[in-house]
């Protein structure tokens, strides 16, 4: 089930991120900040069989409004189970109409699968985006009219 991030995540969300992104893991105050910015798409995964104040958080998705894909991460024991492309599901029908677009590093052969499976295209490269490593730009454009194919 997808719900909002709640102040109460962070530390949970800080764990997904450690093990999602060891190079490069945003510091809490990131998160802080972009709960801030954009706290109507900033969202969470959780397990729904449980009561909300009991339930685990297995990912999250942050996005700008007009459709940047700031970060998404699965915890690691949680992928491949659909949780991923419930978020960016999810995150298509918030942002009906327009784009959603994300960078992913070059050597990230497995985010590229995923992102490609889900519909997203390669239109770019930024050249040492991330200092050491160059970024690919992904993005999928959601239809106008009618309903946005599933994911």
């Amino acid at each position: 089930m997808v719900r909002s991030f709640l102040l109460s995540d962070l530390n949970r969300i800080l764990e997904i991120e450690g093990e999602a992104f060891p190079k490069s893991p945003y510091p809490p105050s990131v998160f802080l900040h972009l709960h801030r910015l954009y706290p109507e798409t900033f969202l969470v995964y959780i397990d729904g069989s449980k009561k909300a104040e009991e339930a685990e958080i297995y990912g999250y998705v942050v996005f700008s409004k007009d459709g940047h894909l700031i970060s998404l991460a699965v915890h690691p024991c949680y992928r491949r189970k659909g949780i991923g492309a419930s978020l960016i599901k999810k995150a298509l029908q918030i942002l009906f109409g327009k784009r959603l677009w994300a960078e992913v590093r070059a050597s990230n052969k497995g985010a590229q699968a995923f992102y490609r499976k889900l519909g997203f295209e390669i239109v770019g490269t930024l050249f040492n985006y991330y200092g050491d490593e160059d970024a690919l730009l992904v993005q999928r454009i959601t239809s106008k009219i009618g309903r946005d194919p599933q994911p």
